[in-house]
């Protein structure tokens, strides 16, 4: 086939899919003539399947250019492949979805136009808004999923852009996102790419979720471990928290090493709240706002201790009340205004200190050893 400028490519990860990958491919293909979108290609990243799946796509591959695939002997698992697909993408959007039937082929058109027609950064495929649903799940199934939705919405606030953060099924428009910020862990890239990319515009499209036609489902416990240690490490309130944390510990240590010294009450507290202070600050800057890094830290450092102001106050002035009412000790009243002052230090420091600055786009990284690019 003749040369033709790529619009959209069609990521489909696998492992062992044989049964499925040739009946998958006819069937993109003919939606997409069907709806008069011509400049596409078939991308598919294959994990060395035991099963020959990437042999069959080489075999299509010589009768249809637009068929590519590319085998990875190494660093296997479906978030690094889904990444290696968008890498090598040659289209402006790139739609990621199963190649076990479980997405609807009918349904890459509607994304496509969808995204071109509003703007959309990322266009999700969803089984929760209205006209979405799911195919043959048990209710233990059901629960799990909208607990995991209901999960990602609280610890990663970018995910509420969408009704299903857990979807595998989505549109992504690959200038819009750096490939080098995002660190997968299981196989919910979408959660990924929204919690590193807090800028991108979102649209949805409603789809039944269908029972798989042929294989195996890889669902399993580990899969639900991944999840959870996945969103707590995308979470900026559980790194604060983890933070503030050991912030405190060490803010107890100096007031209790103060006051062993001789340093009077009110000098050890505040001795201690400074250290404390001093110490998050760090961890903040590299860690928990990693990604919002921008302008002069002193500036910053400054910015923290006033936004803490209140946090500071609640700390000193909960530990005297305790202390001169009689009802605990220095230690323990220290502790109990450490705990007060959390909400409002974490409110202020994500809103006002670190603030998001972030600029869209950038460059992706390079293939990785063990990437062999065969069509």
């Amino acid at each position: 086939m003749g040369e033709e400028k790529i619009d959209l490519t069609v990521v489909l990860p696998t492992y062992n899919e044989a049964e499925n990958i040739k009946d998958i491919i006819e069937r993109l293909v003919s939606v997409l003539e069907d709806a008069g979108i011509t400049g596409f290609e078939i991308l598919v990243v294959d994990d060395n399947s035991p099963d020959g799946t990437c042999l069959i796509v080489r075999e299509m591959a010589l009768k249809d250019s637009r068929i590519r695939c590319l085998l990875r002997r190494r660093n296997r698992g479906l978030s690094t492949a889904i990444m290696r697909g968008i890498h090598w993408a040659r289209g402006k959007y790139v739609v990621v979805m199963d190649a076990d039937f479980q997405h609807p082929p009918e349904l890459v058109p509607i994304l496509y136009m969808k995204a071109v027609k509003t703007g959309a950064d990322v266009v999700v495929a969803t089984r929760y808004a209205r006209g979405g649903g799911v195919e043959g799940w048990s209710r233990k199934r059901l629960l799990m999923s909208k607990l995991a939705n209901l999960t990602a919405h609280v610890l990663v606030p970018p995910t509420r852009k969408t009704s299903d953060p857990m979807s595998g099924f989505f549109l992504v428009r690959k200038d819009r996102i750096r490939l080098e910020t995002l660190k997968p862990r299981g196989y919910k890239i979408l959660m990924e790419i929204l919690a590193r990319h807090p800028w991108l515009r979102v649209e949805e499209v409603p789809y039944v979720f269908r029972s798989r036609v042929r294989g195996k489902s890889k669902l399993g416990a580990k899969t639900v471990v991944d999840f959870l240690i996945h969103a707590a490490s995308l979470s900026r309130m559980v790194r604060f928290g983890l933070v503030g944390l050991l912030g405190a510990l060490l803010n107890l240590l100096v007031m209790t090493g103060s006051l062993l010294a001789g340093a009077p009450l009110d000098v050890a507290s505040i001795l201690g709240i400074e250290a404390g202070l001093l110490f998050n600050f760090a961890f903040h800057e590299r860690w928990t706002f990693e990604t919002r890094m921008r302008g002069n830290w002193k500036s910053r450092l400054l910015g923290y201790h006033a936004a803490s102001a209140g946090g500071m106050a609640a700390t000193y002035t909960a530990m005297k009340l305790l202390v001169v009412a009689g009802l605990a000790s220095p230690i323990v009243g220290q502790a109990v205004g450490i705990a007060a002052g959390f909400g409002v230090n974490y409110g202020l420091s994500a809103g006002k200190v670190w603030r998001r600055r972030e600029i869209a786009g950038g460059r992706v990284q390079e293939a990785r050893r063990g990437d062999k690019k065969l069509y």
